[in-house]
């Protein structure tokens, strides 16, 4: 489950969209805050180790997670099977690998340390389906770019409810490559500067970003269970596409059960409302407490089949004839003489990279860009990603 979609439930403090249809504005005061269990869960067809993020409620300007540490946290399914969850890094993941089977039910059951305990509605597998991905030249709201779409289509005509995340990784080629670097000695009382040699493979680099926020679509009101819904749009101008970018797409078919409760969380986060939580009701998900029945319970607890697809492209796909923007920052060279460099007690040598000596016998100063602009590991990382294809 995306973890942003119960960041954001909760942070909120209950909003109700889905009974009564209040409508009243609230304004939020701390003294309202009303501490609840958060349950964060999407078990999938995939064969791995599954997660589950159990945390509490926080106050709408607290942005530390609260994780809900010692409980005993199980899945269990309709034949009986116990899979068990280990606390592990903050969040709960299964002894096991497994992956949900389909005509099975399956159900979350959570016991704190304090003695409460909760469970999820009985979930099925969702129908398996299969997906592509195309990338297009577009233009949106007047910006050239590519567009990446999703394709997908179910015969049965049983998936119906869709939602979507998505990773995205691009290579960075640093515009200045970095073969030495400045080095403050001390020697006798007195400071002095000493040129070693840069780390190897600081010029290449790949970012990973995640999506973040809720989308969906649904094929409910139409003859067939076709699928082509616009999941991101790179403008022609961003880095991103300079050198070589991919994107993975995973594809969750929802129950329509789980598909509202995201379509009601999304629609409560857009407009910008915070209700009152003495109104009635809350966004209500599909776990309860046994222990105390007046409880409310943030989240859901989602069992859905899962596709991925993954597809690579960059700038001259697209644009064979055009140059792309060189890098995302400007990165001009410029000569810092010493007194420069002393005044601040040597903190451009930190934040500043060598590029040569000043004009003179003895040098002035030197020529240095800033750090992100030859060394791409300040900002990112220079391992290879396991998938990528040149």
């Amino acid at each position: 489950m995306n973890l942003s979609i119960i960041k954001k439930t909760t942070l909120i403090l209950f909003a109700s969209v889905i009974l009564a249809g209040c409508t009243e504005q609230y304004v939020y005061q701390n003294q309202d805050f009303e501490d609840a269990m958060t349950v964060e869960a999407t078990l999938t067809n995939e064969l791995k180790y599954q997660e589950i993020n159990i945390s509490r409620t926080r106050l709408l300007n607290d942005t530390i997670k609260i994780p809900e540490s010692g409980a005993n946290v199980t899945v269990v399914d309709s034949d009986s099977n116990v899979f068990h969850f280990d606390e592990k890094d903050g969040k709960y993941v299964s002894e096991n690998e497994f992956k949900v089977e389909p005509n099975k039910n399956y159900q979350l059951k959570i016991t704190t340390k304090s003695g409460k305990s909760y469970v999820s509605s009985p979930e099925v597998l969702t129908t398996p389906n299969t997906i592509d991905l195309e990338a297009t030249a577009a233009e949106k709201d007047g910006v050239r770019g590519v567009q990446v779409n999703v394709k997908s289509f179910d015969p049965t005509n049983t998936s119906k409810y869709y939602r979507y995340e998505y990773e995205e990784t691009y290579k960075i080629i640093t515009p200045h490559p970095i073969e030495t670097r400045i080095k403050l000695v001390q020697q006798n009382g007195y400071y002095s500067y000493v040129k070693v040699p840069a780390p190897p493979n600081i010029q290449i680099c790949y970012t990973t970003k995640h999506s973040t926020g809720i989308r969906q679509t649904n094929t409910t009101d139409l003859s067939e269970d076709r699928v082509k819904y616009p999941i991101r749009f790179i403008a022609d101008t961003d880095y991103m596409l300079t050198n070589r970018y991919s994107i993975i797409v995973s594809q969750y078919t929802q129950s329509q059960a789980a598909y509202d409760y995201y379509y009601t969380s999304k629609k409560m986060i857009d407009s910008g409302e915070i209700l009152s939580p003495n109104q009635p009701g809350y966004v209500v998900g599909n776990m309860k407490s046994t222990t105390d029945s007046h409880e409310k319970v943030v989240g859901y607890f989602e069992v859905a089949s899962v596709t991925k697809k993954r597809i690579f492209f960059s700038f001259k796909d697209f644009f064979p004839s055009e140059k792309p923007t060189e890098y995302f920052t400007t990165c001009n060279a410029r000569l810092y003489y010493f007194y420069e460099i002393e005044k601040d007690n040597y903190g451009l040598i930190k934040t500043h990279d060598y590029i040569g000596d000043g004009p003179g016998f003895s040098p002035s100063g030197f020529y240095m860009v800033e750090k992100e602009c030859g060394d791409c590991t300040s900002f990112s990382s220079n391992v290879i990603p396991s998938f990528w294809e040149n």
